[in-house]
Protein backbone atom coordinates (compact mmCIF):
# COMPACT_ATOMS: atom_id res chain seq x y z
CA UNK A 1 0.00 0.00 0.00
CA UNK A 2 2.85 2.35 0.86
CA UNK A 3 4.59 1.61 -2.47
CA UNK A 4 1.37 2.32 -4.39
CA UNK A 5 0.96 5.66 -2.64
CA UNK A 6 4.58 6.64 -3.45
CA UNK A 7 4.06 5.66 -7.07
CA UNK A 8 0.91 7.82 -7.31
CA UNK A 9 2.77 10.80 -5.80
CA UNK A 10 5.57 10.43 -8.35
CA UNK A 11 3.07 10.27 -11.25
CA UNK A 12 1.26 13.39 -9.98
CA UNK A 13 4.61 15.20 -9.70
CA UNK A 14 5.50 14.42 -13.34
CA UNK A 15 2.07 15.51 -14.57
CA UNK A 16 2.42 18.84 -12.75
CA UNK A 17 5.96 19.30 -14.07
CA UNK A 18 4.94 18.65 -17.67
CA UNK A 19 2.03 21.10 -17.47
CA UNK A 20 4.40 23.84 -16.25
CA UNK A 21 6.85 23.08 -19.08
CA UNK A 22 4.08 23.44 -21.67
CA UNK A 23 3.12 26.86 -20.31
CA UNK A 24 6.71 28.05 -20.63
CA UNK A 25 6.92 26.84 -24.24
CA UNK A 26 3.60 28.51 -25.12
CA UNK A 27 5.22 31.96 -24.88
CA UNK A 28 7.73 31.29 -27.66
CA UNK A 29 6.94 32.54 -31.16
CA UNK A 30 8.74 32.25 -34.47
CA UNK A 31 8.95 34.56 -37.45
CA UNK A 32 10.30 33.42 -40.85
CA UNK A 33 12.61 36.14 -42.19
CA UNK A 34 13.61 34.71 -45.58
CA UNK A 35 17.26 34.69 -46.61
CA UNK A 36 19.98 33.83 -44.06
CA UNK A 37 21.95 36.96 -44.88
CA UNK A 38 22.40 39.00 -41.67
CA UNK A 39 19.85 36.72 -40.04
CA UNK A 40 20.74 37.53 -36.43
CA UNK A 41 20.86 41.30 -37.00
CA UNK A 42 17.44 41.34 -38.69
CA UNK A 43 15.94 39.14 -35.96
CA UNK A 44 17.17 41.44 -33.19
CA UNK A 45 16.13 44.56 -35.11
CA UNK A 46 12.59 43.24 -35.55
CA UNK A 47 11.99 41.48 -32.20
CA UNK A 48 14.46 43.10 -29.80
CA UNK A 49 17.65 41.90 -28.14
CA UNK A 50 16.10 38.67 -26.86
CA UNK A 51 15.35 37.43 -30.40
CA UNK A 52 17.29 34.26 -31.27
CA UNK A 53 18.00 33.68 -34.96
CA UNK A 54 18.43 30.29 -36.56
CA UNK A 55 19.49 29.63 -40.14
CA UNK A 56 18.46 26.41 -41.87
CA UNK A 57 21.67 25.83 -43.84
CA UNK A 58 20.08 23.32 -46.18
CA UNK A 59 17.32 25.67 -47.40
CA UNK A 60 19.12 28.94 -46.54
CA UNK A 61 16.11 30.24 -44.59
CA UNK A 62 16.28 32.42 -41.48
CA UNK A 63 13.83 31.95 -38.61
CA UNK A 64 13.64 34.27 -35.60
CA UNK A 65 12.49 32.87 -32.25
CA UNK A 66 11.26 35.42 -29.72
CA UNK A 67 9.16 35.70 -26.58
CA UNK A 68 5.51 36.37 -27.37
CA UNK A 69 3.81 39.08 -25.42
CA UNK A 70 0.35 38.66 -23.97
CA UNK A 71 -2.28 39.07 -26.64
CA UNK A 72 -4.15 42.34 -26.46
CA UNK A 73 -7.76 42.85 -27.55
CA UNK A 74 -6.69 45.12 -30.43
CA UNK A 75 -3.09 44.51 -31.48
CA UNK A 76 -1.25 47.61 -32.68
CA UNK A 77 -0.83 47.80 -36.42
CA UNK A 78 2.86 48.13 -37.30
CA UNK A 79 3.16 48.25 -41.05
CA UNK A 80 6.58 47.41 -42.47
CA UNK A 81 7.78 49.09 -45.63
CA UNK A 82 10.74 48.20 -47.80
CA UNK A 83 13.19 50.28 -49.78
CA UNK A 84 16.78 50.05 -50.86
CA UNK A 85 20.09 51.84 -51.12
CA UNK A 86 21.53 50.24 -54.25
CA UNK A 87 24.33 47.70 -54.36
CA UNK A 88 25.20 45.84 -51.18
CA UNK A 89 28.20 46.85 -49.10
CA UNK A 90 29.38 46.26 -45.55
CA UNK A 91 27.58 49.51 -44.61
CA UNK A 92 24.15 48.34 -45.82
CA UNK A 93 22.56 48.34 -42.36
CA UNK A 94 24.06 51.75 -41.53
CA UNK A 95 22.93 53.24 -44.86
CA UNK A 96 19.36 52.05 -44.28
CA UNK A 97 19.34 53.46 -40.75
CA UNK A 98 20.42 56.84 -42.16
CA UNK A 99 17.96 56.83 -45.06
CA UNK A 100 14.86 55.49 -43.26
CA UNK A 101 13.77 56.29 -39.69
CA UNK A 102 14.03 53.05 -37.69
CA UNK A 103 15.34 51.24 -40.75
CA UNK A 104 17.54 48.16 -40.83
CA UNK A 105 19.28 46.72 -43.86
CA UNK A 106 20.25 43.35 -45.27
CA UNK A 107 21.82 42.17 -48.48
CA UNK A 108 19.88 40.03 -50.90
CA UNK A 109 20.89 38.40 -54.17
CA UNK A 110 18.62 39.16 -57.08
CA UNK A 111 19.87 37.53 -60.24
CA UNK A 112 23.59 38.25 -60.46
CA UNK A 113 23.40 41.37 -58.27
CA UNK A 114 23.61 41.76 -54.50
CA UNK A 115 21.35 44.60 -53.43
CA UNK A 116 20.99 46.39 -50.11
CA UNK A 117 17.36 46.15 -49.01
CA UNK A 118 15.91 48.20 -46.17
CA UNK A 119 13.02 47.41 -43.86
CA UNK A 120 11.47 50.23 -41.81
CA UNK A 121 8.25 51.05 -39.94
CA UNK A 122 5.81 53.21 -41.86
Amino acid sequence: MKNTFSFVVVIIFFVMLSSVANKVKANSCQDPLGSCLQCDERCKAKHGPTGQASCDTRNQLCTCYYTCGPSSPTPPQHKQCYGGTGLCSSACNQNCAQKYLGGSGFCESIGNSRLCKCQYPC
